[in-house]
């Protein structure tokens, strides 16, 4: 895991100060505007999930039955099951985390779910055709890449 490419792609995903999200069974969900840094960490959180199970992981970023100006993410286990519970917990640990404790939260969420960081990753990622959607999976893929 290359921290210091985790911390600079990070930092282009900003997280809004005071900003907090919790992941439920529809995923994240709110104003597209304030989801740039979790689309980004969802994307490295989908590559250690992904690596841990050695399977696909889906990302699917939409909201389709919200207003146009929402949009959201929910991550897809390898049956195309909801996520697993404890990495619903991780999600929004992830999302919630301050840019100075991503590394830790990373290693911690790698060290407790015993990822093997050598493993490939598979990811797979939809969108929805709402204006966001584009920018927002970019955001994904760029979590993808750099872990």
């Amino acid at each position: 895991m290359d921290l210091g490419a985790i911390t600079k792609y990070s930092a282009l995903h900003a997280k809004p100060n005071g900003l907090i999200l919790q992941y439920g069974t529809a995923g994240f969900r709110t104003k597209a505007e304030h989801l740039d840094h979790v689309m980004f960490r969802m994307g490295l959180l989908a590559v250690l999930r992904s690596k841990q199970t050695k399977s696909t992981i889906g990302v699917m970023v939409t909201a389709s039955h919200n207003p146009e100006e929402d949009n959201g993410v929910k991550l897809v286990d390898p049956l195309g099951e909801m996520l697993a519970p404890s990495w619903e917990e991780h999600a929004t640990c992830l999302a919630n985390a301050e840019e100075q404790d991503m590394q830790r939260v990373l290693i911690d969420i790698s060290e407790k779910e015993a990822v093997n960081l050598q493993q490939d990753a598979f990811v797979v990622i939809g969108r929805d055709t709402r204006p966001s959607s584009e920018k927002l999976s970019q955001s994904v893929i760029d979590g993808v890449t750099v872990l």
